[in-house]
């Protein structure tokens, strides 16, 4: 696991109460329990910990695990590509 997928991970553990041994990149969100409310908490959680802003049309309900880890990673890359250029 990279370093993004093990913050994403632990963080959902933490905000969604979750069993960590459940997340796995696989696994939906869905199955996890993970509703429109919670969902939204969640991706404001993602922004005050990895430091970024996602756009207002993020919706990870219907997503995997991995499909939140890929999330952070292209948007942790593109903010990082917008300060160094």
């Amino acid at each position: 696991m990279n370093d993004t997928a093990e913050r994403v991970c632990a963080l959902m553990a933490k905000e969604l109460q979750l069993d960590p041994s459940l997340l796995r990149p696989e696994v939906k969100l869905q199955d996890l329990g993970v509703d429109s409310l919670s969902a939204l908490e969640f991706v404001f959680a993602l922004e005050k910990e990895f430091r970024i802003t996602f756009d207002r049309d993020v919706d990870l309900r219907g997503g995997e695990v991995q499909h939140v880890i890929d999330v952070v990673d292209v948007e942790r890359s593109r903010m990082a590509h917008a300060t160094a250029g």
